[in-house]
């Protein structure tokens, strides 16, 4: 290992930490990881395959099937658990790539830019992040798709059947991503080997369609497995379909979505330096054929966001979960970080020098370029304020503290710690993270077994006492802001965290 490896693991040890200090200021309180950390251990606990408390029988929607591997840490360690199978995938596949360019001798100033300025720069912290929620499961695309690259880069097979099989098991658009890196990769071996060939000629390749052909087939059979678990009623894609054909014709539909796609753009743009500058420094000179590569696949995986994204169209958060939402935009992240992966590591020799003065700037302007772009794509980054309030240990500045009275959060924090993890919970949205080990209830009427505890602000502005999932008889207890409701078999452990 040498100097950079180092930095890499340092600075993935410290966004660990990062996110957990996040999670303990209040700062993934949406509901989506609760679902996972509930669907990854579910099998565990006597509950159904992939059950969680929110939609159900989630396996029936999605073949999220990666998410089985981390249940027994989700069930020792909640949401942590989940923070540690990210940074850990991380960290192999980073350092993977460090210590391939390394040993494929890549200029240095290539590598440094890579790592730091791509790898670990804002837009990647902003993906890994995933403001508001915390963690999805798409996420580990990124991982996957550089351990994928880096397997076809070794000729290593059974990695590569590996990586490719976890890419197509996180999700069932995985099979898109995973054919698109497989391309890239055989095209550009093309570029490298044939400098004269037309990437026409390579479309007559046999190879190219069994390619195609073969990942097309493991697309499909998701899709039909999807299908066949709903006894084929009416998939999401037939109504994102059919939510496209009733706003196709309405230009408010088409000047959102044309403002989702600059943005999308905006967010890749520092990819588009970066694949810029080096074709600049190339030898030979290939540079509409490796930009019309990787463009064909940013377009094709833009066009599979635009039809996911329309299936929300008619939610008041649209913008926020549509093109550059962080689980949609990790598809086109991904892709382009494999490509520039397999790019450096099969032109290594033919990447000219530049100045070291030159190389600082380039790669400051690239990293620092991401900050504004951020803030301008997507509200939901945290503000200065917010980070400065995190650093500090304060929780984020959008939760009322009338909801967080240190009296009331003793006792919150009294019960998370002492309630057993196949307890049923159901808590004010300012709550949930306290109760990540247990199964938490939403009220969308979905849950597996009625709440043990509930904890309902006494104003109740949401009007979640009407949906009070619990079965009588039950206690209630007042607290500063909180009504306590108890059923009697958690009477005993109550009794421990009420003063």
């Amino acid at each position: 290992m040498y100097r950079l490896t180092y930095i890499v693991g340092v600075i993935l040890i410290g966004f660990f930490f990062l996110k957990v200090v996040r999670f303990q200021a209040l700062g993934y309180t949406f509901n989506d990881m609760y679902a996972f950390v509930q669907m990854s251990r579910s099998w565990m606990d006597g509950r159904p395959f992939m059950y969680e408390n929110i939609w159900g029988y989630h396996h029936k929607i999605h073949n999220y099937y990666t998410v089985l591997l981390w249940g027994p840490l989700c069930r020792a360690f909640g949401a942590y658990g989940l923070f540690a199978v990210q940074v850990s995938l991380l960290l192999i596949s980073y350092i993977g790539v460090t210590e391939h360019l390394y040993r494929r001798q890549v200029t240095p100033w290539i590598r440094y830019v890579v790592v730091l300025v791509i790898l670990l720069g804002p837009v990647s912290f902003w993906l890994n992040d995933h403001p508001t929620i915390g963690w999805h499961t798409e996420l580990t695309y990124l991982p996957f798709a550089l351990l994928f690259a880096l397997a076809l880069l070794g000729k290593r097979k059974l990695w590569a059947v590996i990586a490719g099989l976890a890419i197509v098991l996180v999700k069932e658009d995985g099979a898109v991503l995973a054919a698109l890196i497989h391309l890239a990769y055989e095209g550009l071996q093309l570029i490298r080997k044939r400098p004269g060939a037309s990437l026409w000629n390579w479309l007559l390749q046999g190879r190219f369609w069994l390619i195609a052909v073969g990942w097309v087939v493991i697309f499909l059979v998701g899709m039909i497995w999807v299908g066949y678990k709903n006894n084929f009623a009416e998939p999401r894609l037939q109504i994102a379909l059919s939510l496209l054909s009733r706003n196709i014709g309405e230009r408010a539909f088409w000047r959102q979505m044309l403002v989702l796609l600059g943005q999308s753009v905006l967010l890749v743009s520092p990819i588009v330096g970066l694949l810029g500058l080096l074709v600049s420094r190339l030898r030979d000179r290939f540079t509409g054929r490796l930009f019309l590569l990787w463009g064909i696949g940013v377009l094709v995986l833009t066009m599979l966001n635009f039809v996911q994204s329309v299936h929300y169209y008619d939610q008041p958060l649209f913008y926020l979960v549509s093109l550059t939402w962080p689980p949609r935009f990790v598809l086109l992240w991904a892709f382009s970080v494999a490509f520039l992966t397999i790019l450096t590591s099969l032109f290594a020799d033919q990447i000219l020098p530049i100045q070291p003065a030159t190389s600082w700037l380039i790669g400051a302007g690239l990293f620092i370029v991401q900050v504004p772009i951020l803030y301008l794509t997507r509200p939901d980054f945290p503000s200065v304020t917010d980070w400065l309030r995190t650093f500090r240990g304060y929780y984020s500045s959008d939760k009322n503290p009338i909801y967080l009275q240190p009296s009331d959060i003793t006792v919150v924090q009294c019960l998370a710690d002492k309630l057993p993890h196949d307890a049923n919970v159901f808590v004010f949205d300012f709550l949930v993270p306290y109760f990540h080990r247990q199964y938490e209830i939403w009220p969308t009427g979905k849950h597996y077994r009625p709440a043990d505890i509930a904890l309902i602000p006494i104003d109740d502005m949401q009007g979640l006492r009407k949906s009070l999932p619990m079965h009588q008889p039950y206690r209630v207890l007042r607290l500063k802001g909180y009504n306590l409701y108890v059923s009697p078999a958690y009477e005993e452990t109550v009794k421990q965290c009420i003063p």
